[in-house]
């Protein structure tokens, strides 16, 4: 392990991050200077954090990022954004630590939930920072790192795929720095669309930016605490639903599209698999609100479309109180909780790719079962899959399924009840926020004890860093070993 580049490579990453901070001390300036102070003083802790990294970091220009490295640099990475953003909510309350760190990682892993009442308690400048947090968190923290650092051989490959996971990560150009710079700008240029969108549809200018900046990170942050309920608007819903679907979508395809490669639009089967879910989801929830009348069967229509996107593209908006829905209709959401979005977009669960190639392995060992001397492939669209990364996913299906079960466990020590329990980890793992009960879409996380908080921060973080970056830096081994990897 070289720690002295690793070190280097945080205090560029903090660096960074204390530019970042400029756009809210610039907001506190202009309409919070009763705040500015916090800004300043978080200004002042990061820039001391990247001058002791770069102390003891490497002075050598031009170094062998190694696969060790690299999984380092993003597990360690992680951490130290979150609790760097976790300053400006420390020194607003230095009384409760812990909500601190849970309002920081709960931006930057896109979740969108807050243990405050109301996003309103926040004075303007911390809306501000909330809004920032969540929608560099949705391109990733790391794949802004990777524009501004230098080519580090096969190292940065596995920077790019910590940010873009899924079963089959795909580069859409032969550098990595270009497509990250190529990626941040279809993320910036969509971002502005929907702003636009909803200035016509009436918002005014800071609502349009604090949907749209939370949609496409496909977050949930709301300018209420509530979320889409309080606008009760069908065009704002509209425009909700068409965002979370791009966003939740591979945005290699958005690459593809601009330069005419309709070809290869056509061949990728993972964002027709995705649709036909949310379609069925939809469907599925739409009749059953209808046939046990709860609701007319157009509102039935509209809300069962708005949540099964919301839910499936783990975004967390609600346009109605789902938690006093009929059990079938939420354990669809629920369903949709844990398959997530599409590989190489900003969403979180499972993913699509994996969820489709488990599918069909199983399909593949029930066939090897009935005729042992089959020869059969596994295929998304015309591209055959590594049998490596068929066992990688399965690894991957069954430690995630292993951590929910345990997080499930230990947030229930809590008091809370277990199916509860169950909807809050699926939502917090893939970074949807409002689950089921006591965390439902109406409500905050405000009533959660410490220890509830403390295991819902941990799902937040294994969730964004699915599962093996995070338990791999955890292992004292990796520290220790001297052997490259």
């Amino acid at each position: 392990m070289d720690s002295r580049l690793v070190n280097r490579l945080l205090a560029k990453l903090t660096i960074a991050f204390s530019c970042v901070l400029l756009v809210p001390l610039i907001a506190a300036l202009l309409a919070d200077r009763e705040h500015i102070w916090i800004f300043i003083f978080t200004l002042i802790t990061t820039s001391t954090i990247a001058s002791l990294f770069n102390l003891f970091g490497s002075r050598r220009p031009r170094q062998r990022l190694r696969v060790r490295e690299a999984i380092a640099v993003v597990g360690c990475g992680w951490l130290l954004v979150c609790l760097m953003g976790a300053l400006p909510y420390l020194f607003l309350n230095p009384a409760d630590p812990i909500a601190a760190v849970f309002e920081s990682v709960s931006g930057f892993s896109t979740t969108g939930v807050t243990t405050a009442l109301s996003f309103n308690d926040f004075p303007p400048s911390i809306r501000v920072w909330r809004c920032l947090t969540h929608w560099t968190g949705g391109i990733g923290v790391i794949m802004l790192f990777i524009i501004i650092m230098p080519q580090m051989n096969s190292g940065t490959s596995y920077l790019f795929n910590a940010e873009l996971p899924g079963g089959t990560a795909e580069r859409t150009l032969p550098k990595i720095k270009e497509s990250a710079m190529m990626i941040l700008l279809i993320y910036v240029i969509l971002t502005a669309v929907e702003v636009a969108l909803l200035l016509l549809a009436g918002l005014p200018i800071f609502q349009a930016l604090n949907l749209a900046l939370a949609t496409m990170a496909t977050g949930g942050f709301s300018y209420y605490h509530d979320s889409l309920i309080s606008f009760r608007s069908v065009y704002v819903e509209i425009i909700a639903i068409v965002f979370m679907l791009i966003a939740s979508m591979n945005f290699s395809l958005y690459y593809k599209i601009w330069r005419g490669d309709w070809a290869s639009v056509r061949q990728d089967s993972e964002h027709r698999y995705y649709l036909l879910i949310l379609t069925t989801a939809a469907a599925l929830i739409c009749g059953n609100l209808y046939f046990s009348g709860y609701m007319d069967f157009n509102g039935a229509l509209r809300h069962s479309i708005f949540q099964a996107v919301s839910i499936g593209s783990t975004t967390g908006y609600a346009s109605d109180d789902y938690n006093n829905w009929p059990s079938f209709s939420r354990s669809v959401l629920l369903m949709l909780m844990f398959i997530g979005g599409c590989s190489g977009s900003t969403a979180g669960g499972i993913k699509i790719t994996r969820l489709v190639i488990l599918l069909k392995a199983g399909w593949a060992e029930l066939l090897r079962t009935l005729h042992p001397r089959i020869v059969y492939s596994i295929r998304m669209g015309e591209r055959e899959i590594n049998p490596i990364i068929v066992g990688n996913i399965t690894r991957f299906f069954f430690l995630y399924i292993l951590v929910f079960i345990v997080l499930t466990i230990l947030i229930s020590l809590s008091g809370i009840p277990i199916m509860e329990s169950m909807g809050l980890i699926a939502a917090c793992m893939s970074s949807v926020g409002p689950a089921f009960g006591i965390v439902g879409p109406t409500s905050t996380y405000n009533s959660l004890s410490d220890w509830a908080r403390f295991i819902s921060i941990w799902a937040m973080i294994l969730g964004r860093l699915e599962i093996f970056t995070l338990l791999v830096i955890m292992r004292p081994d990796f520290w220790r070993d001297k052997q490259n990897w």
